[in-house]
């Protein structure tokens, strides 16, 4: 069974301010027996220290041995190779990691093992609802959930505190930050950084603006809107920014960013809330000389007003190349479900989990321990906590994410060049990918 041209899907309506409303004290599923014989499964996975959780699964099934594959990020590297593979038929992994709105490229493809005759009938009972409906149509699963990423703003509290600038609270106060940063440290210290190459991003600060990029109409349409005032208003935003040198647009998990933070030219990121284990990983041992790193609410357009985006949240999904889909099932739902897993995980990785009963382990506050440890003890899943209650969950995706992404790093390249304003490069992105969604037989206005 294939995702049809005509699924969307839809970030179910307070499923993330339910997620925290259902967490309860840690509940574990009772897992399938393991299938019998040696096998080793091979795991696709960007996640920080993902072999440390691989290992905890083969202490408990020792007869499966996983090996992790970390390709770069899911556009940078995961998902050009997995579409070839899966094209080719040949050299997919038997699990991969493919992030939420990523699910129905993938799914359309074929590529992707239904895992419902694989999982006990209560497995959805286990995870936040919306992330649920994100990996499933009907009776068919093509994935178990991973994570969330709600939106806020990292920032280097030192900075901050050593040219005396106020948090800011709302987009306004940012910018106006923003010049006080450049002109104190005569134009050293950017505000923060716009991640021209990651539409996910971009997505993400429209979202929280109430952007709604795509709608599934009644009649099996889609109607999509990349070039809403919403939409603009992030963008003329930023762009302006760029353009007085507030702003940095460096690529993103890249050495230059992070060396960037490190050496204190860039004193703020909004981030997803993975994004904390990122930061954790890739800075703990080169944080730079001073400096204190603090999670802050994303900046809002109204003032008062606790809106939120969502980028990424992912997912483990089995190809239907797998000779072993059954233990490659088993291997997927215990990774994301498990109590030991999810400590891993966040510890490890900053991965906030999908499992709702994730969501109150005490181990997510854990002052002695990263992410938490990394930014000088502060309850950092607290924050993305409250960050959630802020998503809109009526957001709707649509399956031409590959299209989506090119377009958008190309057209945002131009007006990071000067040879486009930021308005016509959304413009531009809308018409581009609209007829490239047209030209591959979606319904689509």
């Amino acid at each position: 069974m294939k995702f049809k041209k005509g699924m969307m899907l839809l970030m179910a309506g307070g499923a993330v301010a339910g997620a925290f409303a259902l967490a309860q004290a840690f509940n574990e599923p009772t897992y399938p027996a393991a299938p019998r014989g040696e096998i080793t499964l091979e795991y696709w996975s960007w996640v920080p220290n993902m072999e440390q959780q691989a290992a905890l699964f083969t202490k408990q099934y020792p007869n499966i041995k996983v090996k992790v594959t970390n390709l770069g990020g899911g556009q940078s590297g995961t998902y050009p190779k997995l579409q070839t593979a899966i094209k080719a038929g040949t050299g997919a992994p038997d699990v991969a990691q493919v992030e939420f709105g990523y699910i129905p490229f993938f799914a359309s493809t074929g590529g992707l093992a239904d895992l419902s005759k694989y999982l006990p009938k209560d497995a959805k009972n286990y995870f936040v609802p919306w992330t649920w409906s994100q990996v499933s149509q009907g009776n068919a699963v093509y994935g178990i959930p991973q994570d969330q990423g709600p939106f806020a703003m990292i920032y280097r509290k030192d900075i901050f505190d050593k040219y005396k600038v106020a948090i800011p609270t709302t987009w306004n106060e940012y910018e106006a930050a923003g010049k006080k940063l450049f002109d104190a440290s005569g134009g050293k210290v950017k505000i923060g950084n716009f991640f021209s190459t990651y539409a996910p991003w971009f997505t993400a600060l429209a979202w929280a603006n109430g952007a709604q990029m795509w709608r599934l109409n009644a009649d099996g349409s889609y109607t999509q809107t990349l070039n809403s005032a919403a939409a603009k208003q992030v963008a003329n935003l930023w762009g302006r920014m760029i353009q007085k040198k507030y702003v940095s647009t460096l690529p993103a998990f890249t050495a230059d960013f992070w060396n960037a933070v490190s050496r204190g030219e860039v004193a703020t990121s909004m981030e997803a809330a993975w994004g904390t284990g990122s930061f954790a990983g890739s800075l703990e041992k080169n944080p730079g000389a001073g400096a204190e790193y603090r999670v802050a609410p994303l900046p809002q357009f109204t003032r008062g007003g606790k809106a939120s985006g969502n980028w990424g949240g992912s997912t483990a999904v089995v190809t239907t190349q797998s000779k072993n889909p059954e233990a490659a099932a088993l291997f997927a739902y215990w990774l994301m479900t498990s109590k030991a897993s999810l400590v891993q995980g966040w510890n490890g990785a900053g991965v906030f989990p999908a499992a709702t009963a994730g969501l109150d382990l005490p181990e997510l506050a854990d002052k002695s321990r990263n992410p938490s440890k990394f930014f000088g003890g502060q309850n950092v899943a607290a924050v993305y906590k409250e960050a959630g209650k802020g998503v809109n969950t009526r957001f709707q995706w649509a399956p031409w994410a590959p299209t989506v992404d090119a377009s958008f790093q190309k057209q945002m390249d131009l007006a990071v060049d000067g040879k486009q304003s930021y308005a016509a490069a959304l413009d531009n992105w809308q018409s581009e990918v609209l007829a490239k969604a047209k030209a591959d037989g979606y319904n689509v206005k």
